[in-house]
């Protein structure tokens, strides 16, 4: 059943037109994923879709009272809540019933109530339907699903309890999904819901969207997650719509077969209307003119077969100029962070450690994906292996005729004031005409070489951080997140020209398919410590096969907050507590108490709506204190539990 039907829709924006005669539909239980090159107007239709913005031509038909919600790239929130306050906000209006179930249970055991039995009768019944609905509508699980949305979402509790405001954009951009996938609309549309998550994070919003009861419309650059998620695929490109049965893989597949069917069949009329002319220019003014003219006749009839129009690709290669040595980098007792070196003075702040480091040895031919929690600290590890940053512990040492080509993710190489052009011509000696072809394979042409950095998009500016890298020659490439602002087309041409790439590869990377296609080691930050495993980001998931190596095991230096540190001191700790023949609890012992608690507060949900249905008031009340100090309990051993958790490491 369709929920929203787009009927010969189109945009433009002044003189450009941006899309015309769009016409699909939405059905209660689609999932589909919204494809495309960047700037084909993806975003803009999800405003048309929410209702945010108008058509110029067309109409968007909604079924009655259907909720739509949008995840905004602007986040709305009330600057005094914190959080977990605002997620809980979703739930207003269970939480004023909570209230009114509350007054009307001491309104009904008051004497004057008792005596008075109209009345009674009146709030009972009140209390009963009131006290249903409640229950109906997740009155006892809803404050469990906020805590699971934050948990999934991988907020920590200090950030959970901190005011929203507070938070940094990327947080608070969760925090904004987080709030929309609380509030269960009927047709949920996100624009690029991966961006600012982990993949710890990104693999719970999988999981969390196979559950989805409504419509979902996406735009994302993430193949893995529309592999997971999408079952039907929108491919928005030359200002039209294609529509094609699958996920993102399958898209590809039938994609691929529908160009070259096209292709065939406008190769097949070209040489057709090639033989027609030509037997009309050898016909036209001898015995068989007539035939010739009837032939010219079909011809200015024929409905002509447009040419396949495909997406733009880049044209370039890394190709590095000279081989490094076997051993590319290596590491000895090395400890990532901030505030090493040894030229510190005496008021400066302790270090601030970030991630230890076994004593790897990265070899000519590896192609390493390192991988970790935001805020683990993997741009910090990429910018002291390459010597942008002093180590906070340890030694770094780069191996003989190593040359390092360095992607920085915020393209803190780039010069804002600078031309496209200009920017290219400070790295190569190519003439202007020569720099002006070369970006040509980038996607520059015309007059965008003039435009100024700081007036690009994330896309562009990826562009030309990626060209200027192919005139570096290095045989050592590291790259921090090269595919953000890439288009999903950008994204496959660069693993295909990685993977032909014949230098060392290191590189942190949020997309799984980028790291499956490349990678033939991951190296993971778990828990401060960087562990090495072979394989690739499938093979990690999957078997998690480690490299055994040597793991510095002091930690005498800070460890940034809300990191659990990997120290000897705390694994020594719990190993004497084990031994101990005095029995101390455990996190276990705690996970066993919870459990008998939370069956306990089930067991009341199931008696209080037992109550309801027998009309017992006295039972009813009584009931409630006891819901109310379990829940208490549960809160308490979960508290407990985190505690010993944490002082486990």
């Amino acid at each position: 059943m369709s929920v929203v039907s787009v009927l010969q829709v189109g945009k433009s924006f002044g003189a450009e037109r941006i899309f015309a005669g769009l016409q699909f539909q939405i059905d209660e239980h689609d999932r589909i994923g919204l494809v495309g090159p960047n700037g084909a107007g993806k975003s803009t239709l999800l405003n048309i879709l929410a209702g945010r913005e108008e058509p110029d031509e067309g109409t968007v038909a909604r079924q009655r009272n259907i909720r739509i919600g949008y995840l905004t790239q602007v986040a709305d929130f009330l600057p005094q809540n914190t959080l977990h306050e605002e997620l809980l906000s979703v739930f207003a209006y269970l939480r004023s019933w909570e209230r009114e179930l509350e007054d009307l249970a001491q309104e009904m055991a008051s004497s004057e109530t008792q005596e008075d039995t109209d009345l009674h009768a009146q709030l009972l019944t009140r209390y009963s339907d009131l006290q249903a609905q409640y229950e109906h509508a997740g009155g006892y699980t809803y404050e469990n699903r906020v805590e699971q949305v934050l948990d999934g979402l991988g907020f920590t509790r200090e950030q959970q309890n901190a005011p929203v405001l507070h938070l940094s954009g990327g947080q608070q951009t969760r925090a904004a999904l987080g709030k929309l996938l609380l509030q269960e609309p009927d047709v949920l549309l996100m624009d690029e819901p991966t961006n600012h998550l982990d993949l710890v994070s990104l693999e719970w919003l999988e999981t969390y969207l196979a559950g989805w009861r409504g419509a979902m419309v996406i735009v994302a650059h993430d193949r893995y997650f529309l592999d997971k998620v999408v079952s039907r695929t929108i491919e928005m490109a030359f200002g039209r719509i294609e529509e094609y049965p699958g996920n993102y893989t399958k898209y590809l597949q039938l994609r691929e077969e529908r160009m070259e069917r096209r292709m065939r069949e406008y190769e097949a009329q070209q040489a057709h209307i090639a033989h027609t002319e030509e037997f009309i220019r050898r016909y036209k003014a001898g015995q068989r003119s007539k035939e010739a003219r009837g032939r010219q006749t079909l011809l200015n009839r024929l409905d002509r077969v447009e040419r396949p129009q495909d997406f733009p690709e880049m044209h370039f290669e890394f190709a590095p100029i000279t081989n490094s040595g076997q051993i590319v980098v290596s590491t000895q007792k090395l400890a990532a962070g901030y505030g090493g070196g040894t030229r510190r003075e005496a008021h400066t702040s302790e270090p601030l450690l970030l991630a230890r480091v076994a004593d790897l040895e990265l070899l000519r031919g590896d192609r390493v994906g390192l991988i970790g929690p935001n805020g683990s600290g993997k741009t910090t590890v990429l910018r002291t292996l390459i010597g942008e940053l002093p180590p906070v512990e340890g030694q770094v040492q780069i191996g003989h005729n190593v040359r390092i080509g360095y992607y920085s993710q915020t393209h803190a190489g780039l010069t804002k004031d600078r031309t496209i052009l200009d920017e290219i011509r400070q790295v190569t000696t190519l003439s202007e005409e020569g720099a002006r072809s070369f970006l040509g394979r980038f996607l520059f042409s015309g007059d965008d070489v003039f435009k100024a950095i700081g007036a690009l998009s994330g896309g562009e500016r990826s562009r030309v951080a990626l060209a200027k890298l192919t005139l570096q020659g290095s045989n050592f490439m590291v790259l921090d997140e090269p595919t953000n602002h890439l288009d999903l087309q950008s994204r496959q041409f660069l693993e295909e020209v990685l993977n032909e790439f014949e230098g060392t590869l290191l590189f942190v990377s949020h997309d799984r398919y980028f790291i499956d296609s490349l990678a033939t080691k991951v190296w993971a930050i778990e828990d401060g410590v960087l562990i090495p495993y072979m394989g690739n980001y499938t093979d990690y998931r999957t078997r998690k096969q480690r490299i055994v190596l040597d793991v510095p095991a002091s930690a005498t230096k800070k460890t940034v907050a809300n990191t659990k540190s990997a120290s000897v001191a705390k694994v020594a700790k719990v190993s004497s507590k084990k031994a101990s023949k005095v029995k101390v609890r455990t996190a276990e012992d705690v996970e066993r108490d919870m459990e008998k608690a939370e069956e306990h507060v089930k067991a009341l949900e199931d008696a209080l709506s037992q109550a309801a249905l027998n009309a017992d008031a006295v039972q009813l009340t009584q009931l409630s204190e006891e819901y109310e100090q379990a829940k208490a309990r549960v809160e308490e051993l979960f508290a407990e539990w985190e505690r010993l958790s944490e002082e486990a490491g």
